[in-house]
């Protein structure tokens, strides 16, 4: 890209800066109205870290959890039969994420959530710097602005901010982590990568994959898997000396939470949660065969790229949650795909479909948005206006799975290696 801002350029900011602005109305003013004043996803995390640290108590214990859950709705869960205990809503996270939060236990709750906001906002300023330098992106100053704007103005990264989701925080570990794989330190990479294990969803596909690029030059790459393992069995180590038995309690109120929040995968939408699973199954090794092509290539290859792209776009996809929050990761794959838009007419024609409509499943939130604000600023009546609050989030269901299928329609003969690394050496040859 040039230096100096083009007209498309300034048209861009203004694009994004009217996406932005309207998108915000949006949450601000309609997807977050009635929500309880307190309402905020980081006080769970907060409060068992307080607990735990301060006063010795079990994070996951239901004492602890209806504590939160008066807190923020203003009285204690009832019993169900998926949650007997009524612990749904609590500290459902590994107890090392408390050590995240052992800093800001001795402050007020309203101060650390403003830390965690300002740190949210800088990690997130820098996932979009480090995935835009991995993809080779060198955009002018004012293409800089419009894409920040349209990142912090999108409803996953909007969303993330108004509830204090330590989604972003995963999100942002994960960036640094495979930037660091990328630049060759691999140890730094191994220790963040494991730090980002506290939100295990978020790691479930990439993990593999990256173990599977180990695999492919076990002498040169292993220092990730080492530093990884023992990284993670440090953070699983001072767990337990601090709550023995802890990993059973996390799992009895993941599986609380899982009901408290409808925890059911895309897949499970699509395809129902008795075929959900299998479907998840088949889109894994389907993925798994295609990194099995480049697991030999370098990760400064577009080959690696790629596939990190496609695994964490398969992430959203099997995960067991809808929440919009969680399709940051999908930002390498969206930013791979703007990059490469200048070849869209030499891709196959399904390839060109699947572009066009994950386009506009991208763009629809940012309309629906901009049409709800239109009609507030004519008159409609706001109250009126939030009986059409789901009408942004129509595409939050079908977006991860058409990115998924149109990342692997458009990048396939990248997956393709110009190079065959032979283990333990350093030289290539040919492919024949």
């Amino acid at each position: 890209m040039t230096s100096t801002p083009s007209r498309n350029d300034w048209i861009w900011l203004l694009l994004s800066l009217v996406a932005a602005v309207s998108m915000s109305f949006y949450v601000l003013q309609i997807w977050s109205a009635g929500q309880p004043e307190h309402f905020s996803d980081l006080y769970a995390r907060w409060w068992g870290a307080h607990e735990l640290f301060l006063h010795g108590r079990d994070p996951y214990s239901p004492a602890v959890s209806h504590e939160i859950q008066t807190v923020i709705y203003g009285s204690a869960s009832k019993p169900s039969p998926d949650d007997p205990d009524g612990i749904g809503g609590g500290f459902a996270y590994p107890l090392y994420t408390s050590f995240l939060l052992w800093p800001t236990i001795h402050l007020s709750f309203p101060t650390a959530e403003k830390i965690f906001l300002a740190l949210s906002i800088a990690i997130t300023v820098l996932s979009v710097v480090l995935w835009m330098r991995s993809v080779e992106i060198r955009p002018t100053p004012v293409r800089w602005i419009a894409l920040l704007l349209l990142v912090f103005g999108s409803f996953p990264t909007l969303q993330g901010l108004k509830l204090v989701n330590l989604s972003l925080l995963a999100a942002g570990l994960i960036a640094v982590g495979i930037s660091l794989v990328r630049s060759q330190r691999l140890i730094a990479a191994g220790i963040v990568l494991a730090s980002a294990t506290f939100k295990p969803q978020f790691v479930i596909v990439i993990v593999p994959i990256l173990f599977l690029w180990i695999w492919g030059n076990w002498t040169r790459r292993r220092s990730l898997a080492w530093s990884f393992f023992a990284t993670l069995l440090l953070l699983f180590g001072s767990s337990e000396f601090l709550l023995p038995g802890w990993i059973h309690s996390f799992l009895g109120v993941a599986r609380a939470y899982q009901h408290y929040t409808f925890g059911h995968s895309l897949l499970d939408l699509w395809f129902t949660p008795a075929f959900g699973p299998v479907a998840a199954a088949v889109l894994i090794l389907a993925v798994f065969a295609l990194c099995w092509r480049w697991r030999s290539q370098e990760a400064d290859s577009p080959q690696f790229l790629v596939g990190i792209s496609l695994a964490l776009a398969a992430t959203v996809v099997v995960i067991p949650t809808l929440a919009p929050h969680a399709q940051l990761l999908l930002l390498p794959g969206v930013l791979y795909l703007w990059k490469n838009w200048k070849d869209f007419r030499k891709l196959p024609r399904i390839a060109r479909l699947l572009s066009i409509a994950t386009a506009a499943l991208l763009a629809w939130p940012w309309l629906g948005a901009f049409g709800l604000m239109s009609l507030a600023a004519v008159g409609y009546p706001t109250g009126r206006l939030l009986r059409y609050w789901e009408v942004p989030l129509a595409t939050s269901p079908v977006l991860p799975l058409a990115m998924l299928l149109c990342l692997g329609a458009t990048v396939g003969p990248l997956l393709r290696p110009t190079e065959r690394v032979i283990p333990g050496r350093n030289q290539a040859e040919a492919p024949t």
